[in-house]
């Protein structure tokens, strides 16, 4: 690992418009700024920093720091959740008619730049840290286990971005300068194998969670590893033809997070979130990662998935960019205890009524006491306390890998490798039956077995970034979409647009244009096809 590196302070950087990618591998700044040369860059010398354990523990805060933006990033959990039929557009137009409507699919210079810029950054941060930490005078062990907590976050980040845009770019160092920047693309499967090789290592240097202990649940650990690279052997053996390989790897290893024992659903699904029980939400045995959110971070979730209002019975401000859908909410069962975390109605500080009125197709009022919302809140996001709302800050945690969804992957690769056994009815009705009274049917078929665990993954997870992935991998994103938007489109509800393309499991995002003009080793995805059996 090469070790020179520079630091660019971007708040020394006055700009007036959009974030752009200046250099490949992340060199983060911004376009249409004036006064770039009268005010420079602020550099940290690598010869008087990364000297101490404590200055190490420092920059690895930095990189939990810059992993929660990633990961936790409005944008990218906004355009996850409105692409499938779980999200609709909200109150105002925003992107999210576009998005909803698959728009400008193949344009390089929209929205994405953030995701493509975040994530980068996040591995950059982390490279920093490896190439610097060897410099530093602590024991083998606490430098390991510094090691494994970022690679853990590059390797989650590497394996979002590697959903979204296919094979990356992998800089093997830290930035350094203006030069060696022209680094081509790895192709998906290099990629796959670079981010299982950080997962392995994470495996053999992270404590469990019980080793870390309560005051430190919130830093990666053994069975978040496990947890992850059991999801990205499923990913890829569903997007390589099901390959049995890749599946017996998945189980492996999530079937390690279960023999652990270091992780149990919670008795009351209302307990995970912030919403019902406060900070005791935060952490919990449910719960194997998780980004952090307190007095001086801000859960924006709260805001961009609001119902368009300001109360006290509310906490922070919140906006609108898009709700669950009609479909989604309506596709619930009267009794499962999941719908406690729709929010319907609230009071208003003067104690009037406001609720959602599903008649209206998504408009908004038109009765007395309507309000300003397309569709249901998820109080997933939400932090209603009095602190949330004086401050503006919410506080509410956001979880990336809870043990439900370990369960349910077990359930769905047990399926594939060996039909609907029992052991893969005990993992999906542990999840099922906490929320509903009555398991899933028994003696399903395969195929309906493998549409059980996708209608569960579709009630637990909502509004947690996971779905999208669900149904590109299994090849179900075309088909749900294209048979929502159009029938909501027909149905005249609010802000919905004719769909526009249908995407295919190869589906692939587009580089930002400006990462382009900064790498020139960068090579674009190939304009996405529309599937043709959905015809448009």
């Amino acid at each position: 690992m090469r070790s020179l590196f520079f630091h660019i302070d971007a708040s020394k950087i006055k700009c007036q418009s959009i974030k752009t990618t200046v250099l490949a591998i992340f060199v983060s700044m911004f376009a249409g700024c004036t006064d770039l040369t009268e005010t420079p860059y602020t550099f940290i010398d690598p010869g008087s920093y990364y000297k101490t354990e404590e200055q190490l523990n420092t920059a690895l805060t930095g990189v939990y720091a810059g992993f929660r933006s990633f990961a936790s990033n409005w944008a990218l959990i906004y355009q996850l959740e409105i692409m499938t039929e779980h999200y609709s557009p909200g109150h105002t137009k925003q992107n999210s008619k576009a998005l909803n409507a698959w728009q400008n699919v193949n344009q390089p210079t929209t929205y994405n730049f953030q995701i493509w810029d975040s994530g980068y950054d996040v591995i950059n941060r982390v490279n920093v840290i490896l190439g610097r930490g060897e410099g530093v005078d602590m024991t083998e062990q606490a430098r390991a286990q510094i090691y494994a907590q970022v690679r853990f976050m590059r390797a989650y980040t590497m394996f979002t971005m590697l959903r979204i845009y296919g094979g990356l770019a992998i800089p093997e160092s830290y930035t350094s300068g203006l030069d060696g920047l022209e680094i081509p693309r790895k192709t998906a499967d290099e990629t796959y194998d670079y981010i299982i090789q950080d997962l392995e290592y994470c495996i053999t240097n992270l404590p469990t969670r019980s080793q870390w202990g309560s005051s430190a649940y919130y830093k990666a650990s053994k069975g978040a590893a496990q947890a992850l690279l059991g999801d990205v052997y499923l990913t890829r053996g569903c997007m390589n033809n099901n390959n049995t390989s890749d599946f017996q790897q998945a189980k492996k290893y999530l079937g390690e997070v279960i023999d652990s024992h270091e992780y149990e659903l919670l008795p009351d699904y209302k307990d995970l979130w912030y919403w019902y029980v406060e900070d005791a939400a935060k952490n919990t045995k449910e719960s194997l990662f998780e980004c952090q959110f307190g007095t001086n971070a801000n859960n924006e979730l709260h805001l961009y998935f609001g119902v368009m209002d300001t109360q006290k019975s509310l906490g922070s401000t919140q906006w609108h960019r898009a709700s669950v859908s009609h479909q989604a909410y309506f596709s619930y069962l009267p009794e499962d205890k999941r719908l406690s975390c729709m929010l319907t109605e609230y009071l208003t500080d003067a104690g009037e009524k406001r609720y959602w009125v599903p008649e209206n197709q998504g408009f908004y009022g038109g009765v007395t006491g309507g309000w300003l919302t397309s569709g249901p809140g998820n109080v997933k996001f939400y932090d209603r306390t009095e602190a949330a709302y004086t401050s503006g800050c919410a506080k509410a945690n956001f979880i990336l890998i809870r043990y439900s969804d370990v369960l349910l992957n077990y359930a769905e690769v047990e399926n594939y490798l060996n039909g609907p056994t029992s052991d893969a009815y005990e993992k999906l009705n542990e999840v099922h039956q906490r929320s509903l009274p009555t398991p899933v049917t028994s003696s399903l078929s395969k195929e309906a077995f493998d549409e059980a665990v996708y209608q569960e993954r579709s009630w637990e997870l909502l509004g947690e970034g996971q779905l999208y992935f669900d149904e590109l991998r299994t090849n179900r994103l075309g088909k749900n979409v294209y048979e929502h938007v159009r029938k909501y489109f027909d149905l005249g509800y609010y802000l919905y647009d004719k769909l526009q393309f249908v995407p295919q499991q190869s589906f692939l995002w587009k580089i930002p244009q400006t990462s382009l003009d900064s790498n020139p080793a960068l090579e674009q995805n190939p304009d996405n096809i529309s599937d043709p059996n959905y015809p448009i």
